[in-house]
């Protein structure tokens, strides 16, 4: 029991972290869980599972609220479910190791991202390209299903260096994230022996750790310094990962 309790100590700090940032946990979480001692597969899944978990919600309350384009969130929507299927089909092809290397890989592009990423300063209006969305959608569910990470923070750079809004894409990326990742979930759940006690845990640390960190993010915690810090730590993962 004390492992489960480490574990859920840290989905809790991180998924508290990370929501004050406004960003997703797992791209975190995994490495976290599996460098604290979990086997990879129950780490990505461990990551999948808190996605659909912290998302469900909010893409619930969204959609009563009708927020969503459905012209911008259905292609996304489609391709990250059809990607997160072949990506977790894939993974399974692959050596544990090549995967871990190419997670050091993506989470140092997206701590980069993260540090030096910057809005375009002139936004476009939405052209509704289907190409673009269903481009992000792919390769965000392809890293979604391949990594047991939240496509979020893969389809998110992508749309705004297309000049997408910023605010429509945080709305509209929190309807994909629980398709994606559920997909995900169910392809990695036959192949692999799930820990239920494990996921209700970690489940259940990221709710209140989200809850915390939104609560914060109200608060005089800057958002700004907090991903930054989040940055440093993602490439410190990193280079953990490549070093063994």
């Amino acid at each position: 029991m004390i492992e489960y309790f480490a574990y859920f100590l840290l989905t809790l700090g991180l998924s508290a972290l990370f929501a004050v940032a406004g960003l997703g946990s797992a791209v975190a979480l995994v490495p976290g869980l599996n460098i604290a001692g979990l086997t990879f597969d129950l780490s990505r899944v461990s990551g999948l599972f808190v996605n659909a978990v912290t998302t469900i919600t909010s893409s619930y309350l969204n959609l009563k609220k009708q927020l969503f384009d459905l012209s911008f969130v259905l292609p996304l929507v489609a391709s990250s479910m059809i990607f997160a299927y072949v990506g977790a089909r894939i993974s399974f092809l692959v050596d544990t190791q090549v995967v871990k290397t190419v997670f050091a890989y993506v989470l140092l592009v997206i701590a980069s991202m993260i540090l030096f990423f910057k809005k375009p300063s002139t936004e476009r209006s939405d052209r509704k390209n289907r190409m673009i969305l269903l481009f992000a959608g792919s390769v965000g569910g392809l890293l979604s299903g391949f990594l047991g990470i939240g496509g979020g923070s893969v389809i998110s750079p992508i749309l705004l260096l297309f000049g997408y809004d910023a605010k429509k894409i945080a709305i509209g990326i929190s309807f994909v994230i629980p398709f994606s990742s559920i997909v995900a979930f169910l392809s990695y759940a036959h192949h692999i022996e799930l820990d239920y006690l494990l996921l209700m845990i970690v489940g259940t640390a990221a709710y209140i750790g989200g809850r915390i960190g939104n609560y914060n993010r109200h608060f005089k915690v800057s958002s700004q310094t907090i991903k930054k810090i989040l940055a440093l730590a993602l490439y410190g993962i990193a280079i953990k990962m490549l070093l063994g």
